[in-house]
């Protein structure tokens, strides 16, 4: 009877890692599957030794901040390996936490697979060889990201990106907003509906919500029956938007409808959506809404992050894209005048907004197939068989 040990550090990792571990049931009933993760992983039948409540960071300040518990959980864990002698230790994302239990389980010979595996072909290109050294199996969620890990010596495997399976919408742009209650009001029909998806930490709401806000007060004053609507990400309250509006009183926000458990829609039903660095962009990409993406940090994150990389560009579809195909304001340049101006330049332009709709459909068809997870789960299976 297998036994894998699945280690997941945020809420994007446990959700994946739950579809990897419905798929090992699936495959093999009697396999036993413990480790690190949230209530996601736990409903797929992972028996939890660490939650991740607390884990999840942004930026090198926050990991300062939380380095300790950081090291008693890797601590525990390694314990966990050696007493437990898994099969498989399968990582999933959460690239600095995860890549010392890499090493770790690789000297106690341990097989290991690392699912969405760190993105060195981005930025610090010396972690592909040592992650080349250390795990088994790399399932790369990319074509060119498998290519990069065998250039780099590993063993990896292009198994598609799992957002393909689930970033998906059957619903019409005009169904989503009638789904969404968004087009009762007399004017809405044919008034634009802007997507806020500030983030799912708490750092990013404090950081960049408030500019989205602003910029929103002043796209109100050009499109004043402009609907604006906010999926709640998974881990932020109702009270931490409620308390960002409160904060900017003097500001004329316009009313704004919070979603729950209905991001997809949310997405189908936007003219444009105002998003975050990070999944969300590649969630976007994948439902075919034109965006715009913001990222913002604390100052000593972004000067670290600025020296560490040598990066152009921060969202996903332009990095897939090799090129600027989403418009990107990034820290200093993320004000709300500039923000407004290139809202209200896509919502005036139907072309611009249809041309880089194309462009998403070209990074969609480099994601793969469906199936994601069940070729994670077989790539994790073949490691136990091959002890």
């Amino acid at each position: 009877m297998p036994k894998v040990m699945i280690v997941a550090g945020e809420p994007s990792g446990d959700l994946h890692a739950s579809h990897v571990a419905r798929q090992l049931k699936a495959l093999c009933p009697d396999i036993t599957l413990f480790g690190m993760g949230g209530d996601q992983m736990a409903a797929a039948s992972v028996k939890l030794d660490l939650h991740i409540r607390d884990s999840a960071v942004m930026g090198f300040a926050d990991v300062v901040r939380v380095l300790p518990m950081f090291l008693r959980k890797q601590a525990y864990l390694k314990q966990r390996i050696r007493e437990e002698q898994p099969d498989v230790l399968l990582l999933v994302d959460f690239a600095e936490f995860n890549m010392p239990l890499a090493k770790f389980a690789q000297k106690h010979r341990v097989s290991v697979v690392y699912y969405i595996p760190p993105k060195a072909w981005a930025w610090r290109a010396g972690r592909a060889k040592k992650l080349a050294k250390w795990a088994d199996v790399i399932a790369a969620i990319f074509p060119f990201e498998a290519e990069f890990y065998r250039d780099a010596g590993a063993n990896a495997e292009f198994v598609g990106h799992p957002l393909v399976d689930f970033a998906r919408t059957s619903l019409s742009p005009q169904e989503a907003r009638e789904h969404l209650d968004l087009c009762e009001t007399e004017g809405a029909q044919n008034a634009p509906v802007i997507g806020l998806m500030p983030g799912s930490r708490r750092s990013e709401i404090r950081h960049i919500l408030p500019v989205m806000l602003k910029a929103a007060a002043n796209i109100a004053q050009v499109y004043p029956d402009a609907q604006w609507m906010l999926p709640l990400a998974p881990g932020i309250s109702r009270d931490l938007i409620a308390k960002c509006q409160h904060e900017l009183l003097n500001t004329r926000i316009p009313s704004l409808k919070i979603v729950e458990h209905q991001t997809y829609p949310a997405m189908r039903a936007s003219t444009l959506l105002l998003v975050t660095s990070g999944t969300a962009t590649l969630e976007a990409a994948c439902i075919g809404t034109p965006m715009i993406i913001l990222f913002r940090t604390a100052s000593v994150n972004w000067h670290i992050v600025k020296a560490l990389t040598p990066l152009e560009r921060s969202g996903l579809p332009n990095l897939i894209a090799g090129r600027d195909i989403v418009p990107e304001l990034l820290q200093t340049e993320l004000t709300p005048t500039a923000l407004t101006a290139l809202a209200l330049d896509f919502l005036k332009h139907p072309q611009k907004r249809e041309e880089q709709r194309e462009a998403l459909q070209a990074v969609y068809a480099q994601l793969g197939t469906t199936g994601a997870a069940e070729r994670t789960a077989e790539l994790v299976l073949d490691a136990a068989e091959s002890l």
